[in-house]
Formats: C-alpha cells, structure tokens, sequence
C-alpha cells in the first residue's frame, strides 16, 4: 500500500527532477533552452490533459469541470495548504497556501524556473483536457505572492 508518506516523497522527488533539468536547459542554452523548456512544459501538460479525458471517457463520466478535479490522475502531495472557495459546475475559485513543489523549487533559488512551469503547465493540461475552459492564475507563489489562485470557468451549456 503506498502511504502518505511515500506520495509526498514522490512528488518531492520530481520536484527536484523537474528543477534539475529545468535549471540545466536554461543554464545551458540560455533564452533557447528557456523556449524550448517552455515548448516541454507545455506538451507535457497537453498530454496529461488528453490522458486524462480518454480516461474519463472510457469510465462514461462528463467531460467537465467536476470530473476534471474529482477524478484527477495523480494524487494530491499531502503537505499542500489549499482551500476550494468556490466548486460548482461551472466554476472553480481554489487558493493554494503552501506548496511543497514551490518550497523545494525556493530552497534551491529557483523559483524563475518553477514560474515557468507554473505559469505553463495548467493552461496546457486543463485546457487539453477540455479546450473551452477559461483558466486564470493571477497570482502564483512563485512570483512570491502570498499564494496561488486558480480561477477555472467553463461555458454554461
């Protein structure tokens, strides 16, 4: 049975990989390796985005905001602080406080480089899942605001 514990080292672990290749793409290759992480970070997301919906699809469940986030494919880290203010078909207002990616990513000086994918990857993959949802970040932890806040809408049938 896989615990708490080892999803946190999980997801600790890739962190620090992300951040590893990350930092040696854009150290490397300077603005180039920043596009082309960018270009990673985003196909990366855009599959994971059209995994998830042939996944749902196949369960028969709606393609939607609710199943997007109540039936997601991976697991939440368990030191992540956050708060759902708003969840409901057509909205989703959710305020994450701590999270670990984020502190791992500081603890090395590299927020620049987790900005990126923070401000890349959700776009990508919630958007990939389904294309006419309208996603807002306007404010993220790694551009050291006091957290993230992710405003999801979708069109009202």
């Amino acid at each position: 049975m896989v615990s708490e514990k080892d999803i946190a080292e999980f997801g600790d672990l890739w962190s620090l990989m992300y951040y590893t290749f990350a930092k040696e793409m854009v150290d490397s290759f300077g603005e180039e390796g920043k596009e082309a992480l960018i270009r990673a970070i985003r196909a990366y997301g855009r599959a994971r985005g059209l995994r998830l919906r042939k996944r749902h699809e196949e369960m028969g469940l709606p393609i939607n905001l609710r199943s997007l986030f109540e039936v997601y494919d991976l697991p939440g880290h368990p030191d992540t602080e956050k708060e759902r203010t708003t969840f409901e078909d057509d909205k989703l207002i959710s305020y994450t406080y701590v999270c670990p990616y984020e502190r791992i990513w500081r603890s090395h000086d590299g927020n620049d480089i987790g900005l990126l994918y923070c401000e890349n990857f959700h776009h990508a993959m919630w958007q990939a899942y389904r294309p006419d949802l309208d996603v807002q970040i306007p404010e993220i932890l790694t551009k050291d605001d006091p957290h993230c806040l992710f405003v999801v809408t979708q069109p009202k049938p």
